[in-house]
């Protein structure tokens, strides 16, 4: 199972592979890392969103899904229990807790006070620093849980199978523009920061504080050393001796604790990754936005390999429906077969639009194509039984604005075409949701402010070709 956002899965059954998909406004939240999980290891697998919604999907790509009963944060599992992370209206971690698989009853578990880290990349040392709590994220390796709260620069380790966390760190938070990912290893915690999306460093602490080792190091001032992880990518704990370093040009495999450099692989990784075991010494690799997998093969003695898997992608089933809390226009009737207009005679295009979501101030109701631009045909719009007047727009346009539209109604629109000359191409109907808002100009402050028209919520499209004879 592969988790690209928290809104949309793919899940990998045998040769094939299905994307599900939240449906809905799913609202703004911190990035949450890349999920990836194997289906034959449970019954159900459980899967935090990183937005206080968690899942499961049963074996097989297109079984029901599951809502965990309570609302927490994030959700992974262990073994043959749920470890979850609550937050509160700030985004602190609040609590961490185990279930059983009914996610029923939840046992909290005593956090330890975080050690300050004795140093680091890029640290202000002696000074306070800002925090902006951003949430509790979870991550898994062979040998534990890591909970990490970026914005408040807290890493929680907790052990398979163990009644509490072994220990936690407290180092300088991240930045709204930082990516933080945390691995557990033997001697601590495996600590991957990317600055400003850019700049990266790897770090490794002992659960007391002190550093083992970083890439690049400390003390380094050689250049070559900074450009080695520009850009990184996602970090995995292969074994007791061995952790990857993903990059954007390259995958470096370097040893544990001290992290010198054992071997480079060349390859691209444009987006955040994550790796899970695919067997002995194999595992997947799978980047965010893509369908694709690589299969990691890292035997101990052995050069690093990567193969693509590049199986098929189909839509599948709605993962759930979180409901609307903008506009939602959406076509209730309307065709995309291709239309022909014959001289003299004109031709309509016939179409009912629902609005699923909140009210809208304003529709606009916009007819696109070179034929339009190009004067082959005249266009003509009656919207709920009254003639909509239209108006041109950067040449391939026709634009009207009306009322808005109240929600859960409908409305009829009719599109009339009337020919000019001949020709033939794709025509675009849109119907957007819009509000007024004011265009604030500083040198006009003491004056009333003009308003201007914003689309605000989801847009009904529908694409034809249009034959003009």
């Amino acid at each position: 199972m592969f988790d690209l956002r928290p809104q949309r899965l793919i899940v990998f059954h045998g040769a094939e592979g299905v994307r599900r998909e939240v449906s809905g406004d799913v609202p703004d939240h911190p990035s949450a890392p890349v999920e990836l999980a194997a289906l034959n290891e449970a019954q159900d697998v459980w899967v935090g969103c990183g937005d206080r919604r968690v899942f499961s999907v049963g074996a097989g790509a297109g079984a029901p899904v599951q809502a965990f009963p309570r609302e927490c944060f994030d959700l992974t599992s262990d073994g043959d229990r749920l470890i979850g992370t609550v937050v509160d209206g700030a985004r602190k971690l609040t609590t961490l807790f185990t279930t059983d698989g009914s996610g029923q009853q939840r046992a909290p578990m005593t956090l330890p006070k975080p050690v300050r880290a004795s140093h680091g990349y890029g640290y202000s040392e002696g000074r306070p620093q800002r925090q902006s709590p951003d949430g509790a994220f979870l991550d898994t390796s062979p040998f534990g849980i890591t909970v990490v709260e970026k914005g408040r620069g807290r890493v929680y380790v907790l052990r398979a199978g163990a009644a509490q966390p072994e220990g936690a760190l407290q180092v300088e938070p991240g930045g709204e523009e930082d990516i933080w990912r945390a691995q557990a290893t033997p001697q601590g915690v495996l600590l991957l920061l990317v600055i400003n999306y850019r700049q990266t460093a790897l770090l490794h602490f002992a659960l007391d504080g002190t550093l083992l080792g970083s890439i690049p190091a400390i003390d380094d001032e050689d250049d070559d050393a900074e450009e080695l992880i520009w850009g990184g990518a996602g970090v995995c704990v292969l074994d007791a001796d061995r952790a990857l370093l993903f990059v954007q040009d390259k995958t470096l495999l370097v040893s544990l604790p001290e992290l010198q450099v054992l071997e480079t692989v060349v390859g691209e990784w444009p987006a955040f990754v994550s790796v899970t075991p695919a067997g002995p010494d194999r595992w997947w690799v799978g980047a965010e936005d893509r369908d694709s997998l690589f299969l990691l093969t890292a035997e101990p003695g052995h050069p690093l390999r990567l193969h693509a898997s590049n199986r098929p992608v189909i839509p599948g089933a709605p993962l759930m429906h979180v409901g609307y809390k903008t506009p939602a226009i959406h076509w209730a009737e309307h065709t995309s077969a291709p239309l022909t207009v014959s001289a003299p005679v004109t031709e309509t295009w016939r179409a009912v639009v629902r609005n699923d979501g909140t009210a809208c101030e304003a529709v606009r109701i916009r007819v696109s194509g070179a034929l339009v631009g190009a004067r082959v045909v005249d266009v003509s719009v009656r919207y709920r039984g009254q003639p909509l007047p239209m108006v041109e727009e950067q040449r391939v346009n026709v634009v009207g604005i009306t009322a808005g539209l109240e929600a859960g109604a409908t409305a009829e629109l009719e599109v009339t075409f009337k020919p000019r000359s001949e020709g033939s191409g794709p025509l675009t109907i849109t119907v957007e949701p819009c509000s007024w808002q004011a265009q604030a100009k500083e040198w006009q402050w003491d004056k009333e402010q003009p308003r201007v028209l914003v689309m605000t919520g989801h847009t009904a499209s529908a694409q034809f070709p249009l034959t003009v004879e």
